[in-house]
């Protein structure tokens, strides 16, 4: 493999960083899509004598790790973290796992960093292990809690896009937003860039149904967005028709230390029950491999009325809504093979150009751009 001088400086100064006995545990590469981070972290790994474990928050963006040949990618949570069940009660509690394989690797490779939030961080820094950190600063800001490596500054910050990636439609993309450049209307590989108005009802639900995600901009957007597919696929509640049935998507809202849950997860409504003031909703992880879990929402959550609850009323309890449609800001850390754009990035000004760079980098496969 040859390296621009860019990326051989990279590689020298990680390893640099690894064989220091006085080094800080944390390295920072950063760079934009397409500037090779994952195939320097994979030659960085191979001459690191011991363990080196992959790691990102969720589990999709631990799938694309995986296809890129960095075998046994997974969710941080996973690796750092294991079940007691509560034999009185049989709710499962999530504690550090002192016996995690991270205590014994050499090193630690976190992709996807901008969704690692402090708490999540300070129990990965707790094992001692050095970690190098991949982040991206040309996304969108995370939000507020989160970010904890990607606030800081980059040791190394790589900016040349490698010849090979120019030729991927996705990041050839990605490259024309960072520059100001608008997207052309049109093919570009198997990925599209269209205006609404060229499609018909019939073509769009057609490409809607067909994605793995749909992103948007606007809350308003999303709800409208999540009706609508619901209603192409048929679902409703049994008590009322927005109440959350089996089959559904949801998205958790907010972070729940205890239950281990994170903003922004995926999930899969499996039995949902009416408890009158509150839904309890057995849900399964899409992002990955672990026990369902049992958990109690206010309805409003799926109506757009959340607003209305008293915080107080809150403790105890968790936060989902649906997850067919979700914000760009909910989808960092992730990606999925085929996503489909609702393109609202006029709505963010200063942040247009991170939003739909953020967006379009989402996609690992295929895009589909609607202007």
């Amino acid at each position: 493999m040859s390296w621009s001088p860019q990326q051989d400086a990279a590689i020298r100064a990680v390893r640099g960083w690894i064989t220091d006995p006085k080094g800080a545990q944390v390295f920072r590469l950063f760079g934009y899509a397409g500037t090779g981070k994952t195939t320097l972290a994979k030659e960085i790994a191979e001459k690191v004598k011991g363990k080196v474990l992959y790691a990102t928050f969720t589990g999709k963006a631990a799938l694309v790790l995986r296809k890129k040949g960095c075998d046994g990618a997974s969710t941080i949570h996973s690796l750092i973290y294991r079940t007691e069940i509560d034999p009185e009660t049989g709710i499962a509690e999530f504690k550090l796992n002192d016996e995690s394989d991270l205590a014994e690797a050499a090193l630690l490779i976190v992709d996807e960093v901008s969704m690692v939030g402090e708490d999540l961080a300070r129990d990965l820094l707790g094992f001692g292990t050095r970690i190098l950190v991949l982040g991206d600063p040309a996304q969108l800001p995370p939000v507020k809690g989160e970010g904890y490596f990607i606030n800081g500054e980059p040791d190394v910050m790589l900016t040349e896009v490698h010849r090979q990636a120019q030729d991927n439609p996705i990041i050839r993309m990605s490259m024309d937003i960072r520059q100001g450049k608008e997207l052309q209307v049109g093919t570009h590989g198997n990925s599209l860039v269209t205006p609404s108005r060229s499609l018909g009802r019939d073509r769009l639900g057609e490409l809607v149904l067909g994605a793995d995600q749909l992103l948007c901009g606007l809350n308003r957007t999303r709800v409208s967005y999540n009706q609508r597919i619901r209603a192409m696929k048929g679902l409703q509640g049994s008590s009322q028709p927005w109440h959350p049935t089996k089959g559904d998507r949801l998205i958790c809202l907010r972070n729940d230390k205890d239950k281990h849950l994170f903003n922004g997860g995926l999930w899969d409504a499996q039995r949902i029950e009416d408890l009158g003031d509150k839904l309890a909703i057995n849900v399964n992880s899409l992002d990955e491999e672990r026990d369902p879990l049992r958990v109690e929402v206010f309805p409003h959550f799926f109506n757009g009325t959340e607003q209305t609850i008293p915080w107080q009323e809150k403790r105890g309890t968790q936060e989902f809504t649906f997850g067919w449609a979700i914000t760009c800001h909910k989808s960092q850390g992730s990606q999925w093979d085929n996503v489909i754009i609702f393109d609202e990035s006029g709505a963010f000004r200063d942040a247009k150009r991170n939003w739909l760079y953020t967006a379009v980098t989402r996609a690992a496969e295929q895009v589909t751009v609607i202007v």
